[in-house]
Formats: C-alpha cells, sequence, structure tokens
C-alpha cells in the first residue's frame, strides 16, 4: 500500500523537525523559486536534500529537471576552472591573430568576455525531485551554506559556441542535437566533429556531429547544445579546453529555465 503526497510530506516534515530537535549546532539551507515559502532554513548533520525540499514547499509546477544545488565547497574547483578557461582563451587569441585570422580573433574576444562576466555558481549535478528523494541513495546530505533553486519549466533550448550569435530554439521533443545546430549558423572556426550535450541538470554529453560518427540523443528543454572551436586553436590544452567549457557551462544553470531567486 502506497502513501499519499499528503502523508509523504507530513512523515518527511517530522524527519526534518526531529533532525533539527537533536543537535544545538545549526547549519543553514536557503531554497528559493518556485516554492510556497522561500528562505532560509536551520538543519542539524544528518539533514539531507528532502527536508529542505519539504520545509520550502516546493510547487507542483517547479521544474525540477532544471533546479540548482550551489554549494560553497564547489566554488575553490570552479574558480579555478574559470581560470583556466580565460587564459586558454588569451592564448588563443595569440595564436589566431598570428594566424591572420580576424573573424577567429572575433569569436575568442567574445567568449572571454562572456567567461569574465560569468560568475563561479557553486553549482553540482543533484537529483532535486521531491518525490525521488525519497530513495535513500540518491538523497544527499546537505552541506553548510547550500542553496537551492527551483525554477520553472522553459520551451526553449539554446545553442551556444563556435556559432554566428547564441540562438535560442522552440523545444521540440522529436528534434536531436544536430537538428537544434541546423538552425544555428555556425562559425568558421566550429569543430565539425563534436556537440557537447548540457542537459539542464548539468549532465554533460558528447556527441558526434560529422557524417562518420553522427549520433542520436534525447535532448531536454532546457538544455544548452554547445558548438566547441576547433581543438587546435588552444596549442597544448587542446584536448581539454572544449570539455572545460562545456563543464564550466553545466554550473551556469540560468541559461535555461526560469528562475526567480
Amino acid at each position: 500500500m502506497t502513501l499519499s503526497v499528503a502523508k509523504l510530506v507530513k512523515a518527511a516534515c517530522s524527519i526534518f523537525i526531529a533532525i533539527s530537535a537533536q543537535s544545538a549546532i545549526a547549519q543553514t539551507v536557503t531554497v528559493t523559486g518556485a516554492v510556497e515559502s522561500p528562505g532560509t532554513f536551520t538543519w542539524q548533520p544528518g539533514t539531507r536534500l528532502l527536508g529542505a525540499a519539504v520545509a520550502a514547499q516546493v510547487r507542483p509546477d517547479a521544474w525540477y529537471q532544471g533546479a540548482a544545488l550551489l554549494r560553497e565547497s564547489a566554488v575553490k574547483e570552479q574558480r579555478k576552472l574559470k581560470r583556466g578557461i580565460q587564459f586558454d582563451l588569451q592564448t588563443a587569441i595569440v595564436q589566431a591573430r598570428a594566424q591572420n585570422a580576424p573573424a577567429t580573433v572575433e569569436l575568442l574576444q567574445r567568449w572571454a568576455q562572456r567567461i569574465q562576466s560569468m560568475p563561479v555558481t557553486g553549482r553540482v549535478p543533484a537529483e532535486l525531485n521531491p518525490l525521488k528523494l525519497w530513495l535513500l541513495s540518491i538523497n544527499s546530505l546537505l552541506e553548510p551554506g547550500d542553496k537551492i533553486i527551483y525554477p520553472l519549466r522553459p520551451t526553449s533550448v539554446r545553442v551556444v559556441g563556435a556559432v554566428q550569435q547564441d540562438c535560442v530554439l522552440p523545444f521540440s521533443p522529436a528534434r536531436d542535437p544536430l537538428n537544434y545546430v541546423q538552425d544555428c549558423p555556425t562559425h568558421e572556426a566550429a569543430d565539425p566533429n563534436h556537440l557537447f550535450l548540457v542537459q539542464p541538470d548539468g549532465k554533460v554529453q558528447v556527441i558526434g556531429a560529422a557524417y562518420w560518427n553522427a549520433e542520436d540523443a534525447w535532448v531536454a528543454v532546457g538544455a544548452t547544445i554547445y558548438v566547441p572551436l576547433v581543438p587546435t586553436q588552444f596549442g597544448s590544452s587542446s584536448e581539454d579546453f572544449n570539455k572545460e567549457m562545456a563543464a564550466w557551462l553545466a554550473t551556469q544553470y540560468t541559461l535555461g529555465g526560469s528562475y526567480n531567486e
């Protein structure tokens, strides 16, 4: 016999309160977005993501797949990732100038400016669907200073990277990554062999895009498709730059969804 959602919520509230009463050493978690009770909540060691979701009363119209968990413990490594990308872009700009490739220089400068303006979010992949969080294996422990943001469901897919300009295209469940990229003119510096699919939950997938390695892949609403730059632009970092760029974009949760923080 299965419990009703109301009973599950009541049980979770009881667990949250009971754990909160066990220790005098309290931490906080902030939950915002599509929730009935946004705010900062106190929790004790042993509390998990479900407790925060229940305390904030996640709304039925919240878009779980695009929800973002921001962790202070992830900020240091993401700051290093950003600096590495910025260094590689500046190196590639010098090389493109030496090759007398003004269009590539313009593209790289545009991305250098964009990366500079992007925040270090601390976003980490996490399951944030309150019903799924009843499975202990995916119901992670909270960490001090955690922030959880529940957006509303978007209606589009974004294409970025080595393109003439970013494209925000209507989502269709029948379309694969190549379909979307065909509607977004690519740059002469684009790598024709691969695409990076950044799903709204932060997971990244490399997709074959050439005639010899073309692959199908399911694209979720709110996903970002990153068209990589030709790896040879990045010298010793040629094998890593596009992977690192896709990993960075996965931390930029506002690229998909409708967030109200």
